[in-house]
């Protein structure tokens, strides 16, 4: 009688990865921090996910009474960076034997009480929260223990991203191409994370003694449609000669801002992004952007969520993304005259 292949077992994992038993249950059970370095954790985690190996769920759930589901509270969901999160989170969270499912802050104004809900009543294990409005934090702190926030109200989120060196990366790198007057289209939503991005613009171009007007700021959304209108408002202003977007769909308005207002870019106005998602290599010209790490970012999150729900006593260390300026197209030197 012919038999089936063997099943892939936590010894399978070990074998092949060139580790013990132990370390494969330390990883795939969340229990890895300060006891398995994170080059080790990830490389069974890509073994497991070669192997197709799978935890038992099963058993897992008996024993906890909880569901294997994140959530995952993200400000936009029609944002094509927040889909490349959730993709990363969701492919990082099967690896241990977890689901994810999407939440939308912008449509949801309830969706704190709906998490708080959700973790109560054990229909999630917990939530990771992309970017926290400023009464976030304190309505999620009852619930603390199952709750990871990525670029949060406080600095010490156990996962974010160095804004600082980035926005130094794109300052100094227009201001070294010769522009003076300098815009910025911030993302109109109540979160944290772009008010602090735009204040240390701000404070990057008084340390390089570059003047700021407040008739350079404009807001919008991440809707092309919805960002023309503010892109406009900076466009036809012709002291402008760059043009910092929170975001690579806020550029977009601004190329479309640009045709409108008969100037060229980069030769009459140079724009820079922020997430370097798809649209920035589809752009002509090609985007200058910051690139975010995204799936670093949420394989970091998912499997910090995973420890700290084991065990919430334990301090699990933190993790910084760094950006990279990624120069194309869209940048140069401003027009003389």
């Amino acid at each position: 009688m012919k038999t089936g292949p063997s099943p892939i077992t936590s010894n399978s994992v070990a074998k092949a990865a060139g580790v013990s038993q132990s370390t494969v249950s330390l990883v795939m059970s969340g229990k890895s921090a300060g006891r398995v370095s994170d080059n080790t954790r990830d490389h069974v985690m890509a073994v497991a996910d070669k192997l197709g190996y799978r935890p038992n769920a099963t058993a897992r759930m008996l024993r906890t009474g909880v569901l294997n589901i994140l959530a995952l509270a993200v400000p936009n969901v029609k944002q094509p960076f927040f889909g490349e999160i959730f993709v990363a989170a969701e492919k990082a969270a099967r690896q241990a034997d977890h689901a994810v499912v999407l939440i939308d802050t912008q449509n949801d104004p309830k969706w704190v009480e709906r998490i708080i809900d959700m973790v109560r009543g054990r229909m999630i294990a917990g939530s990771i929260v992309y970017a926290s409005d400023s009464d976030d934090e304190p309505r999620l702190a009852e619930i603390a223990d199952q709750v990871l926030v990525i670029e949060g109200q406080n600095s010490g989120s156990l996962v974010d991203i160095n804004v600082e060196s980035g926005v130094d990366a794109v300052v100094e790198h227009l201001a070294g191409l010769g522009h003076t007057g300098i815009g910025y289209l911030s993302a109109d939503y109540p979160k944290v994370t772009f008010q602090r991005r735009f204040d240390y613009f701000r404070k990057k171009l008084r340390d390089l003694g570059l003047e700021f007007r407040n008739a350079w700021h404009s807001g919008a959304t991440f809707e092309i449609e919805a960002s023309t209108p503010g892109a406009e408002k900076l466009a036809r202003q012709r002291e402008i000669t760059a043009i910092v977007c929170d975001d690579d769909l806020l550029a977009a308005g601004v190329y479309r801002a640009a045709r409108k207002a008969g100037r060229a870019i980069p030769d009459n106005l140079s724009v820079v992004g922020f997430n370097d998602i798809e649209l920035a290599r589809v752009l002509s010209p090609e985007l200058t952007t910051l690139a975010i790490p995204t799936e670093r970012i949420a394989q970091e999150a998912v499997h910090k969520l995973l420890e700290k729900l084991e065990d919430p006593a334990r301090a699990s260390s933190s993790y910084e993304a760094e950006l990279t300026l990624k120069i194309r197209f869209s940048t140069a030197r401003p027009a003389k005259g």
